[in-house]
């Protein structure tokens, strides 16, 4: 092709893909109504959403399940707030009849005791198992698939692996503490911590306290004693493992059995996607400053909690500094504009790593910055809506103006609703088609949207 040829063509190209940028996204809305509103106002979490924002569970007046807008199950005295698996198909809450408790599973209820620890229900993440605690006498038992453990004077929270094979937890008897792994009894100590299981579920680690001294025990190995440590952090391919450990008054980040720099406070590290690179806060004096591979970045007043992160493709960091009074974002290492508050847990990154964004305060107005560029000011945000689609082309969040909630997809703002549900949370079924729970006279709506160019 002749050099003119090809000028010719990189122009176009270049015209067609600017065009393309400003063409107005449209977004082709249904709704379907779910349920009517009906919950009683003083129950700590009357509404649940399903992770895949296509069933809700309300708690009605009278202590009974509505589910999908109608009666679920029988009336009890009382129930505790119902939890989803992670596919949403099933559901699982406490109930409590003639001063017996027991656990209401896919609407079948199990065997009456004295006492349910309502908050340590869970299911396992592949959603086909359930596990939680409850009180014989003055015994607790684990419940794992309908079957009765060993009796133990206390039970922590039942641990799944991630591959749902596995399970442990913490028990105490007659003074001393231990875990319990797949039904068998690992070694007593005077204190444990909460088991953690790696991401390939092959190994299992937690802290243990004996005569004074903390150390990690990892598949049953009693690692170097400390006068303190923290919860285990495995890296995403289950190679490394690390914690924060105390001596003599000092915190430091334990990498690989390796002690790293000591400070006066660590938070706990993090690792990023491919597992070999870690960051963590550090504290000295009254500065904080976040460390990387053991290499300081720059001093501040504070660094926000959760706020440490690293891009999916673990080549990118990003946290929230405070300086001053003022709050700021910094992105690999530079520093953004100063604002009065920055919601907390942001920044976030695209799935492709390349956008940043997060919510912002302006006087009393919020605004999502989006690498460095502030949208339209809004008289609310709802933080945890913040999102990106799934190609990284659009930022995505629930926005209130005027007593009306409305989804804005990449600035463009949605239907307007009394609420949005779930916190604001948009759940996606592909790139394009998205789904969130919304209120609007009296009822609940399933809304659908498929955006289009």
């Amino acid at each position: 092709m002749p050099q003119n040829g090809i000028l010719i063509f990189l122009l176009i190209f270049i015209v067609l893909s600017l065009l393309a940028q400003d063409m107005p996204i449209m977004r082709i809305v249904s709704e379907r109504i779910l349920a009517a509103v009906n919950y009683t106002s003083w129950f700590p979490d009357p509404l649940k959403a399903s992770p895949d924002n296509k069933r809700l569970i309300q708690v009605g007046y009278k202590q009974y399940i509505i589910l999908d807008g109608k009666p679920y199950g029988k009336l009890y005295d009382s129930i505790s707030t119902p939890i989803f698996s992670p596919d949403g198909k099933r559901m699982a809450y406490a109930a409590e009849s003639n001063n017996k408790q027991f656990v209401v599973i896919d609407g079948i209820e199990g065997k009456r005791y004295e006492s349910i620890k309502e908050d340590a229900i869970v299911f396992s993440p592949n959603s086909q198992r359930e596990a939680y605690p409850a009180k014989i006498g003055s015994k607790w038992v684990m419940i794992v698939d309908g079957k009765e453990g060993y009796q133990y004077d206390g039970l922590g929270i039942p641990i799944f692996s991630p591959d749902s094979s596995r399970i442990a937890y913490a028990a105490e008897s007659s003074g001393r503490q231990l875990v319990v792994i797949d039904g068998k009894e690992e070694t007593y100590f005077d204190k444990v911590g909460t088991p953690i299981f790696s991401p390939d579920s092959k190994r299992i680690a937690y802290a243990a306290n004996l005569n004074d001294k903390w150390f990690m025990v990892v598949n049953g190995k009693m690692q170097k004693a400390y006068d303190g440590v923290g919860a285990p952090v495995f890296s995403p391919d289950s190679k490394r493992l690390a914690y924060i450990a105390q001596q003599n008054g000092k915190q430091f980040i334990v990498l690989g059995g390796k002690a790293g720099d000591p400070y006066d406070a660590v938070s706990t590290p993090i690792f990023n996607s491919t597992g070999d690179h870690i960051a963590y806060i550090a504290q000295l004096f009254r500065s904080q400053f976040v460390v990387i591979d053991e290499k300081k970045e720059n001093t501040y007043d504070a660094i926000g909690e959760g706020s440490l992160k690293f891009s999916p493709d673990g080549k990118r960091l990003a946290y929230l500094a405070l300086v001053g009074d003022r709050w700021m974002a910094v992105i690999d290492g530079r520093g953004g504009k100063l604002y009065d508050a920055i919601s907390e847990g942001h920044p976030i990154f695209s799935p492709d790593s390349k956008r940043t964004a997060y919510v912002s305060q302006v006087g009393d107005r919020m605004t999502v910055v989006l690498n460095d560029s502030e949208g339209k000011h809004y008289d609310d945000i709802a933080e945890d809506s913040l999102t990106f689609d799934p190609d990284s082309r659009y930022v995505i969040y629930a926005a209130s103006s005027g007593n009306k909630w409305f989804i804005v997809v990449g600035g463009k703002e949605g239907r307007k609703y009394s609420d949005i549900l779930a916190n604001g949370k948009v759940v996606f079924e592909s790139s394009n088609n998205f789904r969130y729970l919304a209120e609007r006279n009296g009822f609940i709506y399933v809304v659908e949207e498929k955006i289009a160019r």
